[in-house]
């Protein structure tokens, strides 16, 4: 990562980065440098009853960073939003392709008739026969950081997109899963329950309004997470920075006024919607962010915007970030902190990127 945010600072706006020939439109160092720029204009100044209490440890007063990662302070045990991700022995099972249907308007009628010829259910809990449902994935372990991000790796079929949909806690598709997956010591079942808003699954497909421009779409997702004026000293001028902000960090500026579209409406490009995406999620304020193949259908150029996308948002949010890519380039594989290679549903490697080459060339 330190050579990305060499190059960046090297370059500045003038010199845009080049992949494959293609200019790069995201910047590390840029990025960062203006996200703290507007955190020092419209963070609120502290009193001096305030910088005491902070001396004291008893409190501290409101911080765009804060607020953003979403660490508020409330009565009782706070929950801390810069939390990590752990995953332990982590096995799934699914249903047999053979059990998959496409439901109709007689589905319903036909599960009943079948559930009456087989008992209702009763042989099945009487007989010991084992479980026949497949096993999807196999024992996975893992940790991410608050600050890191992870690359899996695998063909497809491997259960890359399996294990992205548990750890986004998508779990309702699977018969059975068993291990350990927490959230900041957080359960799943809490984070479904109380928290659902502080882990975020992104699919391979964007879903957007087609109609609404850039500047639109982002405005929109700003004001959802809007602090109140108690906490702004300026919060039309917070709006207006915050998504210029946006807009500049993740080099969307050109086409602010383009509507997003989508297959059947035209409108930004492809590498240019992924990025909207991104920006959606940093004024969301997620903690755990999940990218199911997201890089799909991009040129080597787009796909290497996106990912240093993803890094800035890491980076100033200190979000755990765990990344599916297919057919990754060298330029890619070194924004990451941490990969894991998986086959078959069986974890190969997990670790440090500047580990795993040593490894499998020691095997």
């Amino acid at each position: 990562m330190s050579s990305i945010t060499d190059d960046d600072s090297a370059s500045g706006k003038s010199s845009p980065d080049m992949s494959f020939g293609e200019p790069l439109h995201v910047s590390v160092a840029r990025g960062v440098s203006k996200f703290q720029s507007i955190q020092r204009a419209y963070s609120r100044p502290l009193t001096v009853a305030e910088e005491e209490e902070m001396m004291a440890g008893k409190g501290s007063a409101f911080d765009l960073t804060t607020w953003l990662t979403g660490r508020q302070q409330q009565q009782g045990p706070p929950f801390a939003k810069q939390v990590g991700l752990v995953f332990d022995e982590l096995s799934v099972y699914g249903d047999p392709v053979r059990d998959r249907h496409i439901a109709t308007v007689a589905t319903p009628f036909w599960k009943l008739a079948k559930f009456a010829m087989h008992g209702f259910g009763i042989p099945k809990l009487m007989s010991k026969s084992s479980d026949t449902h497949r096993l999807l994935l196999s024992k996975i372990t893992g940790v991410v950081e608050d600050g890191e991000m992870l690359l899996v790796l695998g063909r497809p079929g491997a259960g890359c997109s399996t294990l992205l949909r548990v750890l986004g806690n998508h779990r309702s598709m699977y018969h059975r899963i068993d291990g350990t997956v927490s959230y900041g010591g957080l359960t799943p079942e809490q984070v479904d329950r109380a928290y659902r808003g502080e882990v975020a699954y992104c699919s391979e497909e964007d879903f957007h309004h087609p109609t609404l421009t850039v500047r639109q779409t982002l405005d929109f997702a700003i004001q959802c997470k809007m602090p109140s004026s108690r906490m702004l000293k300026d919060r039309s001028g917070y709006k207006a920075e915050f998504l210029d902000t946006l807009l500049e960090m993740f080099g969307l500026t050109n086409c602010a006024d383009t509507i997003v579209g989508n297959a059947f409406l035209r409108g930004v490009s492809g590498g240019e919607r992924k990025r909207v995406s991104i920006a959606e999620q940093v004024a969301s304020g997620a903690s755990v962010d999940v990218w199911d193949g997201s890089t799909r259908g991009l040129d080597s150029s787009s796909a290497l915007d996106y990912v240093r996308s993803l890094r800035v948002m890491t980076d100033v949010l200190h979000k755990a970030t765990v990344v599916s890519v297919y057919q990754a380039s060298e330029d890619i594989y070194e924004v990451f902190d941490k990969v894991m290679v998986i086959d078959e549903g069986r974890q190969l490697f997990f670790g440090r990127t500047s580990e795993a080459v040593a490894y499998f060339e020691a095997l």
